[in-house]
């Protein structure tokens, strides 16, 4: 399935906040994590799910997209539940290494 069919999808309430140029990625699999480094369990094509507890403050929000960059995955939603809203260096950050968020 592509992200784009997945923002498309009314009933799922999704709203992309960066990455328009990258919808046509294929997700081959789902992942939920809170980890500040969730590596080992990627191979890539994944949706990454997270409700961002990994994120103590502004910094770390780089080094975490930068790992889902490199391992290759489809794309990052974020709930809003921990911090009340998706963070603008998060933003920033997916912008920066062209991950869908």
């Amino acid at each position: 399935m592509r992200l784009r069919a997945l923002l498309e999808t009314d009933a799922l309430g999704l709203r992309l906040l960066g990455g328009e140029d990258e919808l046509d990625r294929t997700v081959r699999g789902v992942m939920t994590t809170d980890l500040r480094d969730p590596s080992r369990y990627l191979s890539g094509g994944e949706l990454v799910l997270t409700g961002l507890a990994w994120r103590r403050d502004a910094a770390d929000s780089e080094p975490f997209v930068r790992i889902l960059a490199g391992a290759g995955v489809a794309g990052l939603a974020a709930g809003e539940a921990e911090l009340g809203d998706i963070p603008a260096d998060l933003v920033e950050a997916c912008l920066h290494h062209r991950l869908p968020l």
